[in-house]
């Protein structure tokens, strides 16, 4: 068999098409390649026209990676190329299905096999041509970029799969489904459960690998209903950049928040929950006010996105042009995000998205409207995107008394008798002031306490207990936690580590209290004076509720070092790809303005469009037509039909389709190994060409000898199974 089945290769662009979201380029190919076997059109390309198709074909690979770059894509750029490989390899396909020739040589896609083969033509020596199929690649590459379209998880599609490869499986072997044996039916199910069941176990993997602390960017999901500490071993952050920020006016802020947590577990901080059954009411984001922009009244589009929540008639003074301000670049999933924002945000400018929300702690969630986020942040010291602390009344009753909960004063029981003692250890208790108790506890942290990036606090304590004698003690008195380990006993830990413990302190000592995770703003280029975000910078602190100043307060007590521990030797490669990245950043941004994608768009495609219209005219001209009769009414050919035909369709579950300019005898002499006598078939050919080509046989002997063997012919095929 030469190729795949008649509807194979149409079937298959259908199922991409479906997959991927594009229904409309899978039925236009399916219909082009389909149309090979209705219509005679043909052309004689040569092995040049092969090659001339291959490097169409590439040209089209890299004008799919340029268009998947300035569509924003990072990470998973290559999929999406991959994706659309049907359109890709659709050049070389045209060429074998509208071409005399069924095959092609591996000559086409190597240089090295060209180079040997002419080498072995010049000086006489034996070359083995290796020819084949390219619809089997195709084929393949259907499927391959079916694999990889936004609904290959749905439930349509490993049965399409199994039903296209058990197609091809069945063709290639050329005994039709009733051939079909059941220990092929149950490999292809068996191969059908198992890629099922691979796909399941990759996706749980990658969304444990990727549901991480200080997911980078902004990532949605977990990050902003709950975080954790202990988990790690070494943190381990990418010095990639997920943020920029660009000098406007003023400086910068020194911390960026991604979220903040209200509620503590042991070991986990949680926005939405709250001790005592409360009901549930931080999962409240909703869409920040815009104010329209004074100075260009005439836009409706011209907006700024006002961050505070409640500042009513005075919302003009968000939009100060006396504020600092800054544009922020970066990249937010397509899902939804993230946004890391100043805590004392003033306004949004020159920002677009699809949606924008904002909860009461102040975080921010987007989902972008463009690949790369641009805005213009306005900041300042009077503003505030959180609401000041609140209570709650429990929905059980205490002794007939309703409890008052203040969810940023609470602290887990098994925590309480521990930080107790560490604040009375302090001297938390008497200071007067908040700045009083800060100032404490940086004195306390600095002095007794390392910045370290590993985790010394193990996650198994019993298992600690029993290598070390020194911990035995320890944990046999108490019920230690990772915080309580941390402040009482080894006093080494990262950012969390400080950053709950002071928030928890606080309480203890009367200051409602939340803890913040985020980024710091510490790499400035003193070239540009844009400041890098990276992911080592990520940290986490915790914000601090001043009631004589009506004010939350940022209180960051990790050791100042800790920057020197995350910020390692940048390597001449991080410098090239951060180079990469920015230009690519800019150039995405540039792109999203008015009228710039069209002029990206007209270049990248005019030389393609000259071209396929070169192509195009050129294989119009030099069409060809595989119909008789129209040789026939030139004069060109006058030859007779045979009851030899009658063996052209059992023939093609043997052989497939017969390839376009090909004879009929010499194409059913491939069945003769098939055959239990191959001598009838020698002989029918033999009457079919006497048939034909002499003139002087007799057609009233030789006509009914043929039927008579061609009979056979197709008894012999029907009893194998064709």
């Amino acid at each position: 068999m030469t190729g795949p089945p008649r509807l194979l290769l149409g079937a298959s662009l259908l199922f991409w098409g479906g997959m991927t979201e594009r229904a409309v380029p899978g039925l236009a190919c399916a219909l082009l390649i389909e149309g090979a076997h209705w219509t005679r059109v043909r052309w004689n390309f040569s092995e040049r026209a092969f090659l001339m198709a291959w490097r169409l074909c590439v040209l089209f690979l890299l004008l799919a990676m340029v268009l998947v770059v300035l569509q924003g894509a990072r990470h998973n750029a290559m999929a999406k190329v991959f994706s659309w490989l049907p359109v890709i390899l659709l050049p070389l396909q045209f060429v074998q299905s509208y071409g005399m020739s069924r095959t092609t040589t591996l000559g086409t896609f190597s240089m090295l096999v060209r180079r040997r083969r002419e080498h072995a033509l010049r000086h006489g020596l034996p070359f083995r041509e290796v020819r084949f199929s390219f619809g089997h690649v195709f084929f393949c590459a259907a499927l391959l970029a079916s694999c990889l379209g936004e609904l290959a998880d749905s439930r349509a599609f490993f049965p399409g799969l199994l039903i296209l490869i058990s197609w091809a499986v069945v063709a290639a072997r050329g005994r039709g489904w009733r051939g079909l044996s059941v220990a092929t039916a149950c490999a292809l199910m068996l191969a059908a459960l198992g890629g099922w069941g691979g796909q399941q176990g990759l996706s749980a993997l990658y969304r444990y690998v990727t549901s991480g602390r200080f997911s980078g960017g902004g990532g949605s999901g977990m990050q902003e209903q709950q975080t954790s500490i202990g988990s790690l071993g070494e943190i381990k952050q990418s010095p990639e950049i997920k943020w920029r920020l660009l000098p406007e006016q003023g400086r910068f802020p020194q911390l960026l928040r991604l979220a903040s947590y209200g509620t503590y577990y042991t070991g986990n901080w949680r926005v939405n929950e709250l001790p005592g059954g409360a009901k549930r009411f931080l999962d409240d984001f909703k869409t920040p006010g815009t104010l329209a922009n004074p100075a260009n009244p005439a836009d409706p589009d011209d907006q700024f996105v006002i961050a505070p929540p409640d500042l009513g008639d005075a919302m003009a003074t968000a939009i100060d042009p006396a504020l600092p301000r800054f544009r922020l670049r970066g990249v937010v999933p397509r899902d939804r995000g993230l946004l890391p924002l100043p805590a004392n945000a003033a306004s949004l400018h020159e920002f677009a998205f699809d949606e924008f929300e904002r909860n009461s702690l102040g975080t921010f969630r987007l989902k972008p409207s463009q690949p790369v986020c641009d805005a213009r942040v306005l900041w300042g010291d009077g503003f505030v995107t959180e609401v000041p602390p609140w209570q709650t009344r429990a929905p059980k009753l205490v002794k007939g008394q309703p409890i008052v909960i203040q969810p940023d004063l609470e602290i887990p029981k098994r925590e309480a008798a521990m930080l107790k003692e560490v604040a009375a250890e302090i001297g938390l208790h008497e200071a007067a002031t908040v700045e009083e108790k800060i100032a404490l506890l940086e004195r306390h942290f600095l002095g007794n306490f390392r910045y370290t990036r590993y985790n010394s606090v193990p996650k198994d304590l019993d298992e600690w207990a029993r290598r070390d004698r020194k911990v035995r003690g320890y944990v046999e008195a108490e019920d230690p936690t990772f915080l309580g380990t941390f402040l009482q006993f080894t006093k080494a830990g990262h950012c969390e580590f400080f950053a709950t413990a002071s928030a928890l302190l606080l309480r203890e000592a009367g200051v409602p209290t939340r803890y913040v995770s985020g980024f710091a703003v510490m790499e400035v280029d003193r070239k540009t004076g844009e400041a890098l975000v990276r992911g080592t910078h990520a940290h986490a602190w915790c914000r601090a509720w001043d009631e004589a100043a009506k004010r939350w307060i940022d209180v960051d007590l990790t050791p100042p070092d800790w920057a020197s521990f995350e910020t390692p030797r940048a390597s001449r490669l991080q410098a090239w790809s951060d180079w990469i990245q920015l230009k690519r950043e800019d150039l995405l941004v540039w792109r999203d303005q008015p009228g710039h994608m069209t002029i990206i768009t007209a270049v990248l495609l005019s030389p393609i469009l000259i071209g396929l219209a070169f192509i195009g005219r050129n294989l119009w001209r030099s069409r060809d037509r595989l119909d008789l009769e129209r040789a026939r009414r030139h004069g060109v050919l006058t030859l007779r039909a045979t009851p030899l035909t009658a063996l052209e369709k059992p023939a093609r579950k043997w052989l497939g389709e017969r390839p376009p300019g090909m004879p009929l005898a010499p194409w059913l002499g491939q069945l003769a190994p098939r055959l239990q006598q191959p001598e009838l078939l020698a002989e029918a050919l033999e009457l079919h060409h006497r048939l034909r080509f002499d003139p002087a046989a007799a057609e009233g002997e030789l006509l009914p000898e043929l039927q008579r063997r061609v009979a056979g012919l197709r008894r012999d095929l029907a009893g194998r199974g064709a």
